[in-house]
């Protein structure tokens, strides 16, 4: 174990190349696609020098020889009952198939595959059981204790009617004919594995039975382990002392536990691609996991240190989206070439080609970064720090335990650096090197910040007037913290933490306002007159229904649903503000029909506006409408009403689906209502009958007054500043507008607050470019004029 113990505060900023990729250390040598057929699990035999990939497909067993990975040979097909569920496994040179059907176990003798009439039959059991009219028909999955020459079945039915967890056939006498040997019943079993008499029992709770087999009349429970959900799958690793278990739901980990001790069952570590995909089963070879994760494919985990598991390989066998049971069922790994089978469920329904991948792996060990995290000051342990390989890894991450501990790694070797960082402290970059199989240990201590205060006024531009009970976002690179101005206007806080801070304020009927607080000298913030919203901040719209199920609408970051390509709701905001927020119809569901507007109307309103005093004022805004699937045609709507006095008038009715965000145009209000103090827009979005999906946005909501005012506020509108898109990789290109001012200054400043491009205008509107030249980062654009300012662009170059 190398070790580099770091007692002082410093940082070093290290320009690292990845080896990353999405496919490494697994080589697609060949597929093979099974039209009008689903696949499921996979096994492997191998004779005569020859190897074999035994495929579960809904049509029966299939056999390929895969003795040519490059060249894979189709041989034969045994017939089963149409079924999407079918495991396989061998014992000699039988295979023995189960599956979720009416069928009773297939055994098929291997050494009759290639000829014409192969010699295979269904085992039912019937006259074995102690009830003699019980016979086999359907068991999900099975295992085979090859030490001991046992067949474990799992998840079945014994008709007539007895449901089963583990019935338990002996193989010794005559594989071709088992024999029925004793059975553990707690309740429903899903799978398990089998050694040496002891059976490792994954059952429908979040627990893992370890039972005793030896008196397969009488059982003996060894122990319970407790599991993060239900356990699918287990395997052993070579030291029969740790087990890998994985978990079948989205975004589920692959789980270690040390069953040394079966009464006393420890979890050591779990771990997962972290794209919210679903792993299937796992099998040991070596102490490398290779797990079947669906739609993520083949995935090798270094699991030879249990306590630390890493990802070393992994290849994508599947292009479409990532749902929960679509892409790689099955990954056998213990051919004596080395290749690994893998099998593809496809889309049912749509796509019923079942797929075989042929791979060729290369077994990495992993590196590995361990060590502790404590406070500088106190030496007290630092709980869920942040710690992050700066290599691109995706997966070199992890936080530090609540004894200060932390360990990760990662495939690639090499000098690296490492990300320390937590909430209330100073973030630290340190150096180290990593090696293949080795453990490089850092002991870090961090710095925390100490608090310091912030204050400050906010008024209206053109009278200087307070503004109170503005809402105010104060930000640091650390912490947010809101607050609201007092009646005169001030705001203060006392236990700021952090660097490079950020104010922001916000209050209907006003603009915006933005203040880089260590940047400027004086901490007073301008805000002017117009209704603007870009939804960064909550101002307290109204949400109402009109017989609607569902699809309510929600101030929220949009979560895309989408059927293939196609979005139903926004998978983004709008790129041309300053945030990822909109508010947007349901959001709270993963599938297009489950959170859309259903059954009647949902209305979003903005708070009232005091228009009163104006001959005119534009409203715009940006807004998302589709409407799909369903019966017959589509027949919903999206409508804009605009309210005041006793004036209520439709000025926007869209029936036309788009999977876009669009542009209102400018809307003259003038043109539809007397303008009162009490004006406000309405956002219908409607389901008629019958129902379709329906899904509605709307984000960079304005409304401009125009010409003179006889109120004693603000007259001077301020400017503003649009780009996309947003992020950008190369130049932006920034659209301004300020009506009325000539030659605005536009200025853009660094997240340390530093002025980074400044440049007066032509005119007062118009696109500039820029940026090109910048590092990566997030910056902020502001226009200037006269002791004036725009609210904030945030631009984001990556």
């Amino acid at each position: 174990m190398k070790k580099l113990s770091i007692s002082l505060v410093w940082s070093m900023l290290l320009t690292i190349t990845s080896a990353y990729s999405q496919d490494f250390n697994l080589q697609l040598r060949s597929t093979m696609k099974f039209p009008g057929t689903s696949l499921a699990n996979i096994c492997g035999y191998a004779s005569n020098g020859h190897e074999y990939a035994l495929i579960g497909a809904s049509s029966g067993l299939i056999i390929v020889d895969v003795t040519d990975p490059d060249n894979p040979v189709n041989i034969v097909t045994i017939p089963g009952s149409p079924s999407i569920v079918r495991e396989v496994k061998t014992y000699g040179h039988y295979a023995y198939v189960v599956c979720s059907c009416s069928d009773a176990i297939l055994i098929v003798d291997l050494n009759t595959m290639h000829d014409p009439n192969p010699v295979y039959h269904y085992f039912t059991g019937l006259g074995q059981f102690p009830d003699s009219s019980a016979y086999i028909s359907g068991m999900h999955t099975l295992h085979i204790d090859v030490k001991k020459g046992f067949l474990y079945t799992f998840g079945g039915t014994l008709f007539p009617g007895n449901s089963v967890g583990a019935v338990v056939f002996d193989l010794n006498s005559d594989p071709y004919n088992p024999v029925f040997a004793g059975s553990f019943n707690p309740g429903y079993i899903h799978d398990g594995y089998v050694d040496n008499d002891t059976l490792y029992a994954c059952d429908a709770g979040n627990q893992l039975f370890i039972v005793d087999m030896k008196d397969k009349s009488n059982p003996q429970l060894l122990g319970i382990a407790s599991t993060p959900s239900t356990p699918h799958n287990a395997w052993l690793l070579e030291d029969r002392k740790h087990i890998m278990v994985s978990h079948e739901y989205g975004g589920a980990p692959v789980t270690s536990f040390d069953i040394s001790d079966p009464q006393d069952v420890k979890e050591l570590d779990r771990i997962s691609p972290n794209h919210g995909t679903t792993p299937h089963n796992t099998h040991v070879i070596n102490d490398w996991a290779v797990t079947s994760w669906y739609a993520d494919g083949v995935v090798i985990i270094d699991a030879h240190k249990p306590d630390n598991l890493v990802i070393t390989g992994m290849y994508d066998t599947w292009s479409g989206s990532q749902a929960e049971y679509l892409g790689c069922w099955g990954a056998y790994p213990f051919l004596p070439s080395g290749t690994i089978v893998a099998s593809n469920i496809p889309i049912l329904g749509v796509s019923d080609t079942g797929k075989l991948f042929v791979l060729t792996p290369d077994y990495v060990r992993a590196c590995y970064l361990e060590g502790s995290v404590t406070d500088a000051f106190t030496g007290l342990p630092v709980s869920n720090a942040d710690i992050q390989i700066n290599s691109g890894n995706p997966w070199a991450k992890t936080n530090s335990g609540t004894d200060g501990l932390f360990s990760t790694g990662q495939v690639e070797s090499g000098i690296f650096s490492a990300s320390f960082g937590k909430k209330g402290y100073k973030t630290q970059s340190v150096a180290f090197s990593l090696a293949q199989g080795e453990v490089t240990e850092l002991n870090i201590m961090l710095e925390p910040y100490i608090p310091r205060s912030v204050e400050g006024l906010v008024v209206y531009q053109s009278t200087q007037l307070p503004v109170p009970d503005a809402q105010v976002l104060i930000t640091s690179n650390q912490y947010s913290y809101s607050l609201q101005t007092d009646a005169d206007g001030k705001y203060r806080l006392d236990s700021l933490v952090g660097d490079s801070c950020r104010v922001f304020v916000w209050k209907w009927g006003s603009h915006p306002g933005y203040l880089n607080y260590d940047s400027s000298l004086d901490k007073t913030i301008l805000i002017t007159t117009g209704y603007f919203d870009d939804f960064s901040y909550d101002l307290k719209w109204t949400v109402d229904f009109v017989n609607a199920t569902s699809g309510y609408w929600v101030l929220d970051e949009p979560k895309g649903t989408a059927f293939g390509s196609t979005y139903c709701n926004p998978e983004f905001d709008v790129d041309i503000d300053n945030n990822d927020k909109c508010y947007v119809t349901g959001n709270g569901s993963d599938q297009p029909n489950w959170g859309d507007v259903d059954g009647g109307s949902v209305i979003l309103t903005c708070p009232p506006m005091q228009l009163g005093a104006y001959p005119d004022a534009v409203l715009t805004f940006w807004y998302w409408f589709y409407d799909g699937y369903g019966q017959g045609l589509p027949n919903d709507q999206l409508e804009v009403r605009v309210t005041g006095g006793n004036e209520s008038v439709t000025v926007l009715t869209e029936t036309v689906s788009k999977s876009a965000w669009r542009y209102s145009g400018e809307i003259h209000l003038k043109d539809y209502v007397t303008l009162t103090d009490d004006i406000q827009v309405q956002f219908i979005a409607t389901d008629n009958d019958p129902g379709h999906i329906v899904e509605a946005a709307v984000d960079y909501f304005q409304v401009v007054p125009k010409g003179s005012s006889t109120a004693t506020s603000d007259t001077h509108l301020s400017g503003t500043l649009a780009t996309a898109p947003n992020p950008s990789s190369s130049s932006f290109s920034i659209h301004y507008n300020w009506q009325g001012v000539e030659n605005p200054i536009l200025e853009v400043r660094n997240p340390v607050g530093q002025v980074v491009f400044t440049q007066t205008l032509s005119g007062d509107s118009g696109v500039l470019s820029c940026g090109g030249q910048w590092p990566n980062g997030v910056y902020m654009a502001v226009l200037k004029n006269e002791g004036r300012q725009s609210a904030p662009l945030r631009l984001v170059k990556h």
